[in-house]
């Protein structure tokens, strides 16, 4: 009898050490990942978030969601997770008595994630303090980015405050990323050509086509990025696009002391439509823009660029766009002050330039691009093209498209945000023979007319 007590105690011993081996072991692959509350989108977006406040570009030190009232708002989080399983976790401050009830919902943000959407009815219920509460334990299968959403029930009344959330991997080698910017990256073409040619053009053209849907606030479609400058359409509110013509200083006047006045760009002549002013912030130089409402997703844009060296090693550059149905509508001449070159090619990009909307997808199809040789007199096609991006690193934000269309095999396009995965298309299309029916003689003779007009506009540097 004492020898069956003894081996009923010695085999307790021997499981309690292997379950505790066990256990030990599994801790090893635990690993807490913290997303900062604020690293959220309030849904759907405006403008104007009322009624919730995320400190979205504060210091590291501001992290908390907090005037959360509005019950038509709610949270969303988009994480980049490995493959494994999560305990997820919410760390919030409610004020005491209260009881709030959300709708958690779990889904991937495109369809081969193989995930299947989870959705959970939670009650937080408030202490005062600061408490961390389960929410859902959630199987990756495959690496990508997943939405997370809290979306109120009852009323939020202003009695929560978030502060993260919290997730415990359970196997080896998860991972779970928040982005480290809410807009979304900036992608870029180079252009070049696969037939022969000088690299030498006084001329520049290419248009673009925004997909319906596809322009988001604060959207800037690139169209003819130079070495002085750069081109292209933005929209800037919800009524209002502007066509962005702008020209770098010889010297980026605040950074450089060395800069004096024959630095400085200088304009030349403008529409009387036009808007000009000077900017910093990316270099320094001078800004003209046209502000219209004619411009719509769906329909072209197109693009033309001239550049005249003068005989005082300065160089004119002007510029014109073309909306479908319109006809071609001068912008601005600008003098670059320190240059004589004629253009040798050209890049386009897709960027936000402000908003933190980065969940919404932006797109563009950039084609027919072509350089006029100044001495061959012909259009070169630019049918090739070099790919650049943002940011790209691994967990952070790699939504992102480049490369000749699926849809369309003799145009390239872009498209940056929406959390989707990365794709990269060929570089390369059939060299178009059919360059832009352009009488050219009548743009340059507006060039001369811009010349008469010279020293008429004086734009005051910042």
């Amino acid at each position: 009898m004492k020898n069956n007590y003894l081996k009923i105690r010695l085999l307790a011993l021997l499981i309690f050490m292997w379950t505790s081996h066990l256990w030990a072991q599994s801790q090893k692959f635990i690993n807490t990942f913290s997303v900062p509350a604020n690293k959220a989108y309030a849904e759907p977006f405006s403008p104007d978030q009322v009624g919730i406040s995320i400190p979205v570009g504060y210091p590291e030190t501001i992290k908390d969601i907090t005037n959360w009232e509005n019950k038509d708002k709610h949270i969303a989080w988009y994480l980049y997770q490995k493959e494994g399983d999560y305990d997820f976790f919410l760390n919030t401050t409610i004020t005491k008595g209260k009881s709030l009830k959300f709708e958690i919902q779990i889904s991937p943000c495109y369809e081969d994630l193989m995930f299947t959407k989870i959705k959970k009815k939670i009650t937080l219920k408030g202490t005062g303090k600061k408490d961390t509460a389960f929410v859902a334990q959630t199987k990756i299968l495959k690496t990508g980015y997943y939405k997370y959403e809290l979306i109120p029930i009852s009323s939020p009344e202003l009695s929560i405050s978030l502060h993260s959330l919290i997730f415990h991997a359970l196997k080896p080698n998860g991972q779970v990323n928040h982005t480290n910017y809410q807009s979304s990256p900036s992608v870029h073409l180079g252009f070049s050509t696969t037939q022969p040619t000088s690299t030498s053009y006084n001329w520049l053209y290419e248009e673009i086509l925004v997909p319906e849907g596809a322009d988001p606030l604060h959207t800037f479609y690139m169209a003819i990025g130079f070495y002085r400058g750069y081109f292209g359409i933005q929209t800037n509110t919800q009524k209002e696009r502007r066509v962005l013509f702008s020209v770098w200083d010889s010297k980026d006047a605040e950074k450089d002391k060395s800069i004096n006045h024959d630095d400085y760009v200088s304009l030349v002549d403008k529409a009387d439509y036009t808007t000009v002013n000077s900017f910093g912030g990316e270099g320094t130089g001078g800004q003209s823009y046209v502000k219209t409402t004619n411009w719509k997703s769906g329909s072209p844009v197109k693009f033309l660029m001239n550049v005249s060296p003068q005989t005082d090693y300065t160089v004119l550059l002007s510029a014109w766009y073309k909306l479908e149905n319109e006809d071609w509508k001068y912008v601005a001449t600008w003098k670059a002050p320190k240059e004589k070159r004629y253009f040798n090619g050209f890049h386009s990009f897709l960027e936000n330039f402000g908003y933190s909307n980065g969940q919404l997808k932006r797109s563009a199809y950039y084609y027919n691009a072509w350089g006029y040789e100044v001495d061959q007199k012909k259009w070169v096609n630019f049918n090739k093209v070099r790919f650049s991006n943002t940011d790209g690193k691994e967990g952070q934000r790699v939504d992102y498209e480049q490369g000749v269309s699926p849809q369309y095999n003799d145009r390239f396009y872009m498209s940056s945000g929406g959390y989707t995965p990365t794709l990269k298309t060929k570089n390369e299309i059939l060299i178009s023979t059919n360059p832009p029916m352009l009488d050219l003689q009548a743009f340059e003779q507006r060039v001369e007319e811009a010349k008469l007009n010279e020293g008429k506009f004086n734009i005051k540097k910042k």
